[in-house]
């Protein structure tokens, strides 16, 4: 592999800045000016049509299991796992991943610079299971710049990346692997389930947030749409981490950064409900924030990176995308100029089509998907669904505080990862 060439850098930091100040001017002005001339609202009531019949496509689609061609098909995997500060999980790990049922398999952990008991845990577990492959470095500042470190030592025609806290089935490649006989697909993402749900009411909120989002990535795919890898639990092509250099070591999230560029390489990401991965779920309110905002801001600078290079990736993504752009990142900060005019000026809100088209989609996909993975039924099902809808709502501050953000940072964002207890 070459060397990486998105390193990190002040003029990537300031491109950001510009453009994600540009976007949030735009969207100031596009809602002020649908206050101030009210004949421009036929915009938004076309605009809205155009997505609802998107929404509808998308809630109302019949997904297809992913065929394998041929359980036969097993070639050499490589299971990546980044470790900083892991000492709480890493065994646990360990004893899962060679457990797996898998004939050609090398496992790397990544000891990336920690400096509690990660060293001499790693090295207890080598004299247990000879066939754990260790790579030390001094930590540079993210996920992306282990996988990177890693990878040229590695054999696999299939790379894993594993997260320190996850927990795999015994026969997880098997169940994942062969889908790559398809030569059209190049990542393959497995759900997700939190592994300590019962711990707290976030817990629980979170395992329900995957359940939705397993339901939104199989009915986007069902449509043509786009797949999203989650870090944990994701295979990819060697030969296309090869073709995109390797993972972005500018960017805090690089899993969804690397979904753009696998996409960009012409590939596509199949997403499977079945084997799952577990994780631990944060416990706290103050570490979901954190978390969250790396989320939102990694998801929000691969827009702005890879714009305007995305509308080559034709209609049926380009519509994917913008539903859930406009939803996910665009709404929330348009919020502050339309209530300010409703206050004000004893205006309609002028945003509401677009709020109720995302109440909607969050509404179904939370009872279709907790129904689904979570197997609960009638009045169990509808408190689930209350309870997980009122958690969402912390998202629309997250989405707030990132957009704006990125105006006026200076430095970019460091990498901080998500503590894991065991």
């Amino acid at each position: 592999m070459k060397q990486s060439t998105h390193q990190p850098s002040k003029n990537t930091t300031f491109q950001r800045r510009i453009k994600a100040t540009i976007v949030v001017l735009l969207v100031w002005s596009g809602v002020s000016l649908l206050h101030w001339l009210p004949v421009t609202q036929w915009f938004m009531l076309a605009l809205t049509a155009i997505l609802t019949v998107q929404t509808l496509r998308m809630l109302l689609a019949k997904p297809q299991a992913a065929v394998m061609e041929s359980e036969i098909y097993l070639p050499p995997v490589s299971i990546l796992v980044p470790a900083k500060n892991e000492s709480p999980v890493l065994a646990n790990l360990v004893y899962s991943l060679c457990q797996l049922n898998y004939p050609s398999l090398d496992i790397w952990v990544v000891d990336d610079g920690s400096t509690d008991q990660t060293p001499q845990i790693l090295k207890e577990l080598q004299t247990q299971f000879p066939a754990l492959q260790v790579h030390r470095r001094e930590s540079k500042g993210g996920k992306s710049g282990a996988l990177n470190a890693v990878f040229p030592f590695t054999q696999g025609e299939i790379i894993l990346v594993c997260d320190a806290d996850a927990q795999l089935p015994a026969n997880f490649l098997r169940q994942t692997v062969p889908l790559f006989q398809k030569q059209a697909i190049g990542a393959v993402q497995v759900r997700k389930a939190i592994s300590n749900v019962n711990t707290n009411f976030l817990t629980r909120c979170q395992q329900m947030e995957m359940c939705c989002d397993s339901f939104l990535q199989t009915h986007r795919i069902a449509i043509g749409g786009m797949s999203e890898l989650r870090g944990n639990g994701m295979l990819v092509r060697r030969e296309l981490l090869e073709k995109c250099q390797g993972w972005n070591e500018n960017t805090v999230t690089d899993d969804l950064d690397l979904c753009f560029k696998l996409y960009l390489a012409g590939t596509e990401i199949e997403f499977v409900t079945v084997p799952s991965i577990q994780e631990e779920g944060v416990t706290t309110w103050e570490k979901l924030w954190n978390q969250r905002c790396r989320w939102a801001e990694g998801g929000y600078q691969r827009y702005l990176d890879y714009f305007p290079q995305i509308l080559t990736l034709g209609w049926a993504k380009e519509i994917d995308l913008l539903l859930f752009f406009l939803l996910q990142f665009l709404l929330p900060i348009g919020l502050i100029p339309d209530l300010l005019w409703t206050i004000f000026y004893s205006h309609h809100p002028v945003l509401f089509p677009l709020q109720t088209l995302l109440s909607i989609i969050l509404t179904v996909a939370f009872i279709a998907g907790i129904y689904q993975f979570q197997n609960l039924r009638r009045w169990s099902l509808i408190w689930a669904t209350i309870q997980g809808s009122l958690y969402m709502v912390h998202w629309i501050p997250v989405m707030i505080f990132i957009t704006l953000k990125m105006c006026v940072q200076k430095e970019r964002s460091h990498w901080i990862k998500t503590e894991h207890r065991g």
